[in-house]
Parts: structure tokens; sequence; C-alpha cells
């Protein structure tokens, strides 16, 4: 295997080299990627005592993840860094080494913190030669990633993928060979980074817009049209009742965050519950909670109808906070329902929806379109009720016709006090 710039890299550095390589290949993760390479640099001969690697992400919550390393704990941070708006910063950020780095473009920083040639410019680096620390050395590399919306720039630090520092305790810093040397295998273990990153990021997307268990399914290869398969499972379909009416009435930029505001009810409960949001639909929508055998089928009823009175609770809270403040209600139905659906991928060619198909989801939305007809937030179905037996505390609301559905259905509901 041949290294980049291995003809003047010392014969120690070489194996480190070749492992950062093999490790990127391996898709090895970051905490193992910085941990072991931290590691094999000590040995190397590079007087390592405090190392600092984030790097950027795509993901709903986050903005970036960073690991702290130190020579005598090993790996003692793992942050998560999520998105916020420029004020919104925290104050040690804002007064950090790193951020100017990314904010300037400075692709490389070094600090000696003991001598005549010290400099504090940054608050982080007083403390750290206080701590008896002797010199700081930082590079940021790019991934080549740049992310644009309507207003030309969602990242305000676009094209940076990882940042890094290092610190020594050694007399008098770092010398010039050691910083030439990291120099060398700093862009490896970047590129390592990003390969592992890429995997994350692809997992985390996915599984924000599919749901975790059919990301779980693309990312392993079920990625043809076609390809499905029957499954037994709890539906679960919500709306909000009154969101047509509103939105003729609000400006969309309320009306969404009105539209997120409700979700949040419903996504963590579902969650909690075990169940997968799958697909958001206008103002509503479809979670299932799989018969997979790993739970009995009545726990998983009975989970699903905990996540939908969990939910229902949630809304009420909101609503008589957003009533407090003046701000519209909307009320939430639900309805749940049981049986054979088909998982998997439909759509064009090239242009596929990883859902559930079937007659069990289309009579799950018209059980919740009963829900305004008979004034109930939660409707089950019959094969629901048997699926989650008999402590669910639901009645018989009496058969009644559902559109499009040839029979008419036993339809029940909690009691009403």
């Amino acid at each position: 295997m041949m290294i980049p710039n291995s003809e003047h890299m010392p014969a120690s550095d070489i194996p480190v080299a070749m492992w950062l390589v093999k490790a990127g290949l391996d898709d090895v993760a970051p905490e193992t990627l910085i941990t072991d390479f931290c590691g094999q640099v000590v040995t190397a001969g590079i007087p390592l005592q405090r190392v600092f690697v984030g790097m950027a992400t795509l993901h709903p919550l986050l903005r970036a993840r960073g690991y702290t390393w130190t020579q005598t704990g090993g790996l003692i941070g793992n942050d998560a860094m999520p998105h916020r708006n420029p004020d919104e910063e925290p104050a040690a950020w804002v007064a950090s080494p790193l951020r100017h780095m990314l904010a300037s473009e400075v692709g490389e920083l070094h600090r000696p913190l003991v001598g005549a040639h010290a400099k504090y410019d940054f608050p982080v680096l007083k403390e750290f030669a206080e701590q008896g620390l002797t010199d700081w050395f930082a590079m940021a590399h790019s991934f080549g990633w740049t992310f644009k919306n309507s207003h030309h720039i969602t990242d305000r630090y676009a094209g940076i993928g990882m940042i890094s520092s290092f610190t020594t305790m050694r007399a008098g810093g770092f010398s010039e060979d050691h910083l030439t040397r990291l120099r060398r295998l700093v862009p490896l273990l970047a590129l390592a980074v990003k390969a592992a990153t890429l995997t994350q990021m692809s997992r985390d997307l996915t599984a924000a817009y599919i749901g975790g268990d059919a990301a779980h399914r693309v990312l392993n290869g079920v990625i043809q049209r076609g390809q499905a398969e029957r499954i037994e499972a709890v539906i679960l379909y919500a709306d909000l009742r009154g969101f047509t009416a509103l939105a003729d009435r609000l400006e969309i930029e309320p009306l969404v965050e009105t539209l997120n505001a409700y979700f949040d009810c419903l996504g963590p409960a579902i969650e909690a519950g075990g169940g997968q949001v799958l697909k958001f639909l206008g103002d509503g929508l479809l979670a299932s909670f799989q018969l997979d055998g790993q739970r009995s089928a009545q726990d998983v009823g009975i989970a699903a109808l905990r996540a939908a009175q969990a939910a229902l609770a949630a809304v009420d809270a909101l609503n008589a906070s957003r009533a407090a403040a003046g701000l519209p209600v909307l009320a939430l139905d639900i309805a749940l329902h049981e049986g054979l659906v088909m998982y998997g991928n439909v759509g064009t060619g090239a242009r596929l929806d990883f859902t559930l198909i079937g007659p069990t989801v289309n009579e799950a939305s018209r059980l919740e379109n009963l829900c305004t007809e008979l004034d109930r937030s939660l409707l089950a179905s019959e094969s629901f009720v048997r699926t989650a037996g008999p402590d669910t505390g639901l009645v018989s609301l009496g058969r009644h016709s559902l559109r499009g559905v040839a029979e008419q259905r036993e339809v029940f509901g909690l009691p009403q006090a």
C-alpha cells in the first residue's frame, strides 16, 4: 500500500499512516479512530497530552460532533453540538480559537504556551498554560462539502469538515519535526474520519426521513422497486382536526411552527412505545408498531395504545399553553388498527418510498376520518382490540360504515367521563 508523501515520512509514522488508510476503508467508528490514532502517535514519539477532534455532520438535531482525548484518561469527551442561531452560541465557543479558524477559514494555527513567544490571544490558551501545557497546534481540513439554501448560506463555516487541536507538556513545546509529522498524518486521519462520518450521516439522514427500521433495511440493500414483505403491524394513523381551516388564515411561517409543535407531541410518544413514524401526510402522519416477535402481540398493542394516549395528553398540555398565549389550538384525531401490510419500496424506477401499503393502511385512514363524526379523539378497530387484549379500557361504539369498505366495522373508543 502506498502512502501519500511517504518518501520523507519517518519509519515510525508509516505504520500509523497505513493503519489510518485501512481504518478508513474498514469504516472504523470515530471514537475508535481518534483513540487509536492518538495512542499510536504517542508510541511513535510525538508527545501528545490532549487532543480535540471536531467534525461536521448532517443531522436534524446536530451540527457537529466533538471528541476529546487525553494521555492519562483516553477518550474523555464525546460531545454532540446542536444547531444554534449565531446569537445563541455558548460564550466559550464564541471565544474559541477553533471558531476563529472556522469563521476566518484559517487552515492552521500554532500558539506556543511558554517562553518568550507565548501567546494567549484566546482565553482557553491561558487556561491550558495554567494546566502545565506548553504548546497548542490546530489544523482544519475541508471535506469539500458546501450546503446552500435560498439565502445562499446554511453552514456559515461551509467547506470545513474536520478541525483538530493538539497540545503537549513537553518542555519547549512541539519541535518542528513533531509539527511536520502531524501535518503529514492528520490529513489521513481527516480522510478516515470523513469515511466514518459519511456512513453515520447516511444512517442519520435515512432514519430521519423514513424511520429507523426502514433506514436499516434500505442501508442493508433493500433498495429495488417492488422489494417488499408481508408483515403484521399495528397501524397508528393521526390527523390534526381543523388544520385546513387554520391554514387559510395563518401565514406560512407560523403555520409551519404550529404543525411542528403538534408533531412534537406525537413523535416522541410513538418512539417511546417502540413504534416508528413512517410518513408525514400534510397535517397527519402514519406510524407502525411491528409484530415481529420481539414482543408479544398484546404488548405491542398496549404500547401503541399508550403511545396514542400519551400523544393526546401532550396535545392537551400544548393546547392549554397556546390558549393562554392567545394562539390557535387544534384537536388531534388518532386511529389504531391491526393487520397484514406490505412493507417495502414503491414508486418510480429511480424515486422510491419505503412505506406500508395495503387495505389495512387504507382502513386505518378511513377509521380516523370517523373521529369527527363520532366526536372522539381516539378510535380503534376490532382487530386492534383483539390484538391488545381485554385490558385496554376501550368500549364498543357500535358498527359503522367506513368509506370504501364494503362491510360495516365495529369501532371502539375510550369511555367518556
